[in-house]
Formats: structure tokens, C-alpha cells, sequence
């Protein structure tokens, strides 16, 4: 697996806070097999200080040192989002595109949608970057609206859902999401989004096996191999389904929906 979302990079954000869990959480991905990492972490201005990308190349560089480049490490970032994207990317910072590519990880907060929101996002489309959304299952409104997910990935974003979903681990209706977008080609990326050895470890086995189960061995190595070494290649996606836009309604639609 090559996993294109996670917090490894000790004392930058709610990841790890010392090198020794740093280390840990790269152990345990290989055990788990992942062997490429896309460090990503948190620009949200004003919650974190954002370091400087020549200290995040530092840091990354001695993760690399401690763990012998195993898995193999790239750098990256997660963007809270705010309508001023295009301006910071065409800044050159503080975003750090997915392994330097063209590739840009977009976090949204889990109870709203910002008003607006696509023009930004068509705009950093005409520089060249493709907006990447983060764990959209996780929110809210968009469990509600699956509608938007599909209309924004028709304007050429794409979407990364966080392997906990999919067991459960995020609550029922992140997993109903996950499995429902999955069955509708609303999805393009699984990653970890692991922040820790304890609460969100960068575990994947049993969500692994609960997507080959779901969309069958060739759709699993899709989201989980193929278009992540896309990203980290910075190339386009091998896998792009044609988004269907999921039944929306009452709790008897979502339970028809959730059983198939």
C-alpha cells in the first residue's frame, strides 16, 4: 500500500510529539504493509504554528535517518481549507503539494461545508493542481448530500476516504458513506490519516479486507496502490470510475442503499 494521508512527523501537529512514537508509527505501517508514506501535516493557520518547508525536509530527512527510509518517505501536507487556496499555492507556501506534484490534500472541518466553495477549487484547477479532499465521509453534510461529493468530483476533484471508515472506527454513518460512495465510484483514494501508536494508529489489514470484500481485489488495489503511486509519480490517476450520484433520503433509502 502506499498511503498518500498521514501524520508522521513528530511535534508539527496533533501527530506524534516525540521522535521514539514517530518511529513506532513507521514500524507498525511496514508491519502492516505499507511501504510508501506521504507525510501530511496540518496547515490550519492560527490552531498550529506552520513550520517552514525547509523544517518539515529536515524533519522528514531525520525520520528517513531513524527508520532507514522504511517505508519510503515523501512530504506533503493536509490544507484546512480557506478561499484564499489559489492565492497561497501560487505563493509557494505554506501548502506542500502530495510528493511535490501537482496533488493537493484538502481538509474540510466535519460539520460544515464552506459556502462557495467550488470556485477556489476550479481556480487551483486552471494552475494545474488537483484538489485532493480529505476523509469526506467523516463529514456531515456530505454524509447527507453524497449529491456534492459527485459534483465536485465531475469538476475534477478527487476523493480520499480514511481506512477506519470503512470497520467502523469513524462511527456508523462514516462507514455507510464509505462503503455506499465506494460502490458508486466516489472514491479514489483509502489512507490511514494515522496520527499516533494509541487512538489512530496507521493499522490497514481489516480495512483492506473489508474493501476487497466490498469492491473485489481489483478496486481494492486501485485505492490503495495504483492511485496513490500516481500521486507520489505525480501522473495521472489509473483509476477514474464514473461517479454515480448515491440515493438520498430517509433512513429506509440509506438502509436499501447500505445493504445493496
Amino acid at each position: 500500500m502506499i498511503d498518500i494521508h498521514h501524520h508522521c512527523l513528530p511535534g508539527v501537529d496533533d501527530g506524534p510529539r516525540e521522535w521514539d512514537e514517530a518511529v513506532e508509527m513507521c514500524r507498525i505501517a511496514a508491519a502492516e504493509g505499507i511501504e510508501t508514506i506521504i507525510a501530511t501535516p496540518h496547515v490550519l493557520r492560527g490552531r498550529w504554528p506552520t513550520p517552514e518547508r525547509a523544517d518539515l525536509e529536515t524533519r522528514i530527512a531525520t525520520l528517513r535517518e531513524k527508520t532507514n527510509d522504511t517505508p519510503r518517505l515523501l512530504l506533503g501536507s493536509e490544507y484546512f481549507f480557506a478561499h484564499d487556496m489559489p492565492e497561497v499555492l501560487k505563493s509557494g507556501g505554506p501548502i506542500v503539494p502530495l510528493a511535490g506534484g501537482r496533488y493537493v490534500l484538502v481538509e474540510l472541518t466535519a460539520n460544515s461545508v464552506p459556502p462557495l466553495m467550488e470556485q477556489p477549487l476550479y481556480r487551483i484547477q486552471l494552475d494545474g493542481w488537483v484538489p485532493v479532499i480529505a476523509h469526506p465521509e467523516r463529514n456531515r453534510i456530505l454524509q447527507s448530500h453524497p449529491e456534492l461529493v459527485a459534483e465536485w468530483i465531475e469538476h475534477g476533484a478527487r476523493m480520499q476516504i480514511t481506512a477506519g471508515s470503512l470497520t467502523g472506527e469513524f462511527g456508523p454513518e462514516a462507514q455507510r458513506a464509505s462503503r455506499t460512495w465506494i460502490r458508486h465510484g466516489l472514491v479514489h483514494f483509502v489512507a490511514t490519516d494515522a496520527h499516533n501508536t494509541t487512538k489512530r494508529p496507521p493499522r490497514i489489514t481489516a480495512a483492506l479486507a473489508a474493501l476487497r470484500e466490498l469492491a473485489g481485489d481489483d478496486v481494492a488495489d486501485a485505492l490503495t496502490v495504483r492511485n496513490p503511486r500516481a500521486v507520489a509519480e505525480n501522473r495521472a490517476l489509473e483509476f477514474e470510475p464514473e461517479p454515480v450520484k448515491p440515493p438520498v433520503g430517509g433512513l429506509l433509502t440509506r438502509l436499501r442503499a447500505f445493504f445493496g
